[in-house]
């Protein structure tokens, strides 16, 4: 039994309404339409949210800086710098997911090694090319911890 047919066994005429539609030559019961709503999976308040996720933020931001690092030209590479609320410029060595809009940030300050966590709406992350310091030295990789997965772009 759905919910128009409950509906619809609870909208009985009243007496007095039946005497008044015999009194008009009305029908006293009217037969509704059966409408059939197809049944919508509401989404559960975790899934109305989890774009707003540090996690999310973060993969988006991995798999950004994996398809440029693939078009830029030899010789540079993409970098990461996170600005945060009041100025403070760290250079990213690696990010992650803490908290639902927590990231840890770890990096360097004016080249001094750093960890720092902070909520997703405090940093201001800056992506941008810099030059490989020398031809030998391995492509600087940048660090990525998503639900508890490491990876690196």
């Amino acid at each position: 039994m759905n919910y128009f047919s409950k509906l619809k066994g609870a909208l009985k005429p009243s007496t007095a309404a039946e005497d008044h539609f015999k009194a008009k030559n009305l029908p006293t019961s009217i037969n509704f339409p059966q409408v059939e709503v197809p049944l919508i999976n509401a989404p559960s308040p975790e899934d109305k949210n989890q774009y707003q996720s540090a996690g999310v933020l973060i993969r988006r931001l991995a798999d950004s800086i994996v398809a440029w690092r693939k078009e830029l030209p030899e010789g540079v590479e993409p970098a990461v710098l996170a600005v945060l609320n009041g100025g403070i410029k760290i250079e990213v060595s690696a990010l992650a997911q803490e908290s639902f809009h927590g990231i840890r940030i770890e990096g360097l300050v004016n080249d001094v090694p750093c960890i720092t966590l902070a909520h997703q709406s405090t940093v201001q992350l800056l992506c941008y090319v810099q030059p490989i310091q020398k031809a030998t030295a391995p492509s600087r990789k940048i660090g990525f911890v998503i639900d508890g997965e490491k990876s690196e772009a």
